[in-house]
């Protein structure tokens, strides 16, 4: 696999050599990947968005840290960033614990979402409701988002929601009343973190 620090130094005169890559893995293999679509970055920024694929639908959380490590092998701990994109679901809190302590320990961030992912694109278009688990959320957000539906997850039109991206951040934020916890045991989204590190300008 071609190192991608080096075709950035290979690039023509005139483009912007990359600072930094941010590396997302993504628990789910439609919903979120369709998203982040939003940050797709031309080649003159400083930061790069880099996905990490999840062609066999392999969702389980040690699953999606698997994809990140071999992903990772070709980009700079320290500088760039690995990311891990997952969901509370039905995993054990002892599985989601030792998933964050190893994500840690390799110097990656884990952007958890409880119950599930959809949350984060609900708070872009209303504010936060008490949802009863992942399928009344998923449900509610197909009332708000055009061309969402549980059984339809990567259709969905990402334009309604680019104008509220800063108003997420801002909700998501102010539901994480316990910032430095390994993951929100509580309603709560840690994409916004995610997002404001796509959005730094170095």
């Amino acid at each position: 696999m071609s190192n991608p620090r080096r075709q950035g130094r290979n690039r023509r005169s005139g483009f912007r050599e990359t600072n930094r890559f941010v590396v997302v893995a993504f628990e789910g293999a439609e919903t979120e990947p369709k998203y982040f679509e939003l940050f797709r970055t031309p080649r003159e920024k400083a930061v790069q968005y880099k996905p990490v694929g999840n062609p066999n639908h392999k969702s389980k959380p040690k699953e999606v840290l698997q994809r990140l490590e071999r992903s990772f092998r070709d980009y700079k701990r320290g500088r760039d960033e690995g990311w891990l994109v997952i969901d509370r679901d039905d995993n054990s809190e002892a599985e989601l614990n030792s998933i964050c302590r190893k994500a840690r320990e390799q110097g990656f961030h884990v952007a958890l979402s409880n119950p599930c992912f959809e949350l984060w694109l609900y708070l872009h278009l209303r504010d936060n409701a008490a949802f009863a688990d992942r399928h009344d959320c998923q449900r509610r957000l197909s009332n708000v988002l055009a061309k969402y539906s549980p059984d339809n997850k990567g259709e969905y039109d990402t334009e309604p929601l680019k104008a509220h991206i800063a108003l997420a951040i801002a909700r998501a934020a102010a539901l994480d009343i316990y910032p430095d916890t390994p993951w929100p045991t509580h309603q709560c989204t840690r994409v916004y973190k995610l997002v404001q590190s796509l959005q730094a300008s170095s």
